[in-house]
């Protein structure tokens, strides 16, 4: 039997595969909040990368393993974050989208379609993904100066040099435990020790880039409320824009540096 890689970072699964009271619903659907990338669940080549008044946003991929040919389906991306065309070859774990809420759809989620051959109008070939799934969380690729250990944080809810330094690692950049080019605000102003570096404010911080980028914000590189309103949703924390002394979000920032699975 085949096995694909999850289509996303979480495994939280929302409607099942042609249940009872969906029995034409082909598919899964995957929901959290947050900017949740969407993966190619294997190598193959794209067949649509489209919008439609149904799926939204969508990309379909088809597959050639062992001979057999599949298609997989990410419908409801968000919008304008399709980053594949028609025709492109795609490699397995490849960020493709971002989890949105576009077409007919009630609530962000990916609704992912599996089919034992080509899509069709019938949806004749479609399979319960959940399946062809491997069970094991897919959490995206780490680019090469990234780092998957596990950081060793206490779990305190205060940003300091450590907690920013395992960031740091976790996202690649450098590592120094500081967050230079900053403006004092009501979010810098928060943080433990010397981490932040005050100055000019216009080149911003690497890392605090890398984080805007992953957690969906706008990358200028400063700290502010958006910034750690994006991240609250990411981790799921509630989403107020307000950095407290300790912060709840800092600690599940922590728990998760700590996990390696930020």
């Amino acid at each position: 039997m085949a096995t694909f890689i999850w289509p996303s970072n979480t495994r939280r699964v929302t409607s099942k595969f042609r249940t009872a009271s969906r029995p034409n619903h082909n598919g899964v659907d995957i929901a959290e909040s947050g900017a949740r990338p969407i993966y190619a669940i294997a190598d193959g080549t794209v067949t649509r990368s489209y919008t439609s008044t149904s799926y939204g946003e969508c990309i379909m991929i088809e597959h050639r393993i062992n001979g057999q040919t599949w298609e997989s389906v990410y419908a409801h991306l968000r919008k304008g974050t399709r980053r594949v065309s028609v025709g492109q070859r795609v490699k397995k774990g490849q960020e493709i989208g971002t989890m949105g809420n576009t077409g007919r759809s009630y609530g962000q989620h990916l609704h992912f379609e599996l089919h034992r051959g080509r899509w069709n109008i019938n949806k004749s070939d479609a399979v319960d993904p959940l399946k062809y799934l491997d069970k094991n969380l897919y959490t995206g690729k780490k680019s090469s100066k990234a780092s998957s250990a596990k950081s060793n944080l206490t779990v305190d809810g205060k940003w300091g040099n450590s907690t920013t330094s395992a960031l740091q690692r976790a996202l690649g950049t450098v590592v120094d435990g500081y967050i230079s080019d900053q403006s004092k605000n009501s979010v810098t102003n928060a943080f433990y020790g010397n981490t932040i570096k005050f100055g000019s404010a216009k080149k911003g911080s690497l890392v605090v880039k890398a984080l805007q980028k992953k957690v969906g914000s706008k990358q200028d590189g400063l700290l502010g409320p958006n910034t750690i309103r994006s991240l609250q949703r990411y981790l799921g924390t509630v989403a107020d824009g307000k950095l407290s002394r300790p912060s709840l979000v800092v600690k599940e920032l922590q728990r998760r540096l700590n996990a390696g699975t930020f």
